[in-house]
């Protein structure tokens, strides 16, 4: 992070204090990474834990274990950075100066908060209630700016790149383990500052559990595979899945590809302002189910894709998000049949003011190299 950028985040604290007076919160405590990245810019080892104090009438405070102190110093632009120790169960006593005045009601990311850390802050004061913050920065964060989307690109490059690379090298004899671990390292070589999840390689039986990690399976001639997995590039993740034949594919799991795929391309098509995310969910499922195969569809359409893997807007049954311009998601409708395969091909939009815009670019053919 630059100090120069300081200007992004501290009008993000600016719009969160806003809120804050409006629901009469005295303090908001952040402690999930990924909103803690998006309101300093600041990149922590995934091990590390740090913590976002906001005051409706103080601002910020940052507190970061001892380690990461100087540099926290050099290049957030919060001027109250608080040292704690870490790996101590009362690291959060650093947090009780800011609640000596009376704090009444305090907002919490109560999807990520432990049972443990929320026993604790009660010791700190007496009587205040809190309040879920999540709707509201999940809000925030569903509409991308230029710059973030500029970031979104970039991950979405990096992981097209390397997902065709292992497109045109898949062989029988080689597994699932290999493959993934090549794929990590290709996206490290092109820049990512790392992966947004684990990448895996899931193929045969593997495949149509689904077994959401590789293993050492070697993959069989006849066999489908799916390949999933991300980049992240300054905080910002990319998320791509494809499908391949190892050499060759029967009658029926060439129909549950093309099924898939032409699911994915009616929701992809589907994706445009005004219209809510349940209808990109609809217009990928009935094609499965016209299909015979909505048995064996069993997740949801699409989720968002940010500074998370995972986050909002989620394109599924039920979910009423309407899609406005700068949003971005996956779009990855799935087949899982046992004894056959399973198919999925997931690319990532982002919503334009007049439809749409694919991210991801990887070919998104069935066949490997040896047909």
């Amino acid at each position: 992070m630059n100090r120069s950028d300081s200007p992004i985040y501290a009008d993000r604290v600016e719009t969160l204090i806003e809120w804050m007076k409006k629901q009469d919160l005295n303090l908001v405590l952040l402690f999930d990474r990924d909103n803690i990245r998006y309101f300093t810019g600041f990149r922590l080892n995934r091990v590390v834990n740090s913590i976002l104090a906001i005051s409706s009438t103080d601002g910020p405070t940052y507190f970061v274990a001892n380690l990461d102190l100087n540099r926290a110093k050099r290049d957030v632009w919060i001027d109250r950075i608080v040292p704690f120790p870490e790996d101590t169960p009362s690291y959060l006593d650093a947090l009780r100066p800011l609640f000596v005045n009376g704090i009444r009601c305090v907002g919490l990311e109560k999807d990520t908060i432990s049972l443990e850390q929320a026993e604790y802050l009660r010791t700190l004061g007496n009587g205040w209630e809190s309040i879920d913050v999540r709707p509201f920065t999940a809000k925030m964060r569903m509409i991308k700016t230029d710059v973030e989307l500029d970031f979104l690109r970039t991950a979405a490059n990096i992981a097209s790149d390397a997902m065709e690379q292992i497109r045109r090298a898949i062989l029988p004899g080689m597994c699932e383990c290999q493959l993934s671990s090549w794929a990590e390292y290709l996206m490290a070589q092109a820049g990512a500052e790392g992966t947004s999840f684990e990448s895996f390689l899931m193929s045969g039986e593997n495949s149509w559990l689904p077994q959401r990690f590789s293993s050492r399976k070697a993959l069989v001639a006849g066999e489908m595979a799916l390949l999933d997995m991300g980049a992240i590039v300054n905080g910002y993740c990319s998320d791509i899945t494809r499908t391949f034949a190892v050499e060759k594919v029967s009658a029926e799991q060439r129909r549950i590809f093309e099924i898939a795929s032409e699911a994915q391309q009616a929701a992809i098509a589907a994706v445009r302002p005004g219209v809510a995310a349940k209808e990109v969910d609809s217009a990928a499922r009935t094609i499965i189910e016209d299909a015979g195969l909505g048995d064996f569809f069993p997740h949801l359409t699409g989720h968002g894709v940010g500074l998370s893997s995972h986050e909002e807007p989620i394109a599924d049954r039920g979910r009423d998000t309407l899609l406005e311009p700068g949003m971005v998601l996956t779009v990855e409708p799935g087949i899982y049949v046992p004894g056959v395969g399973a198919a999925r091909v997931e690319d990532m939009v982002v919503v334009t003011s007049s439809g749409h815009e694919l991210l991801t670019s990887a070919s998104r053919e069935l066949m490997s190299k040896k047909e």
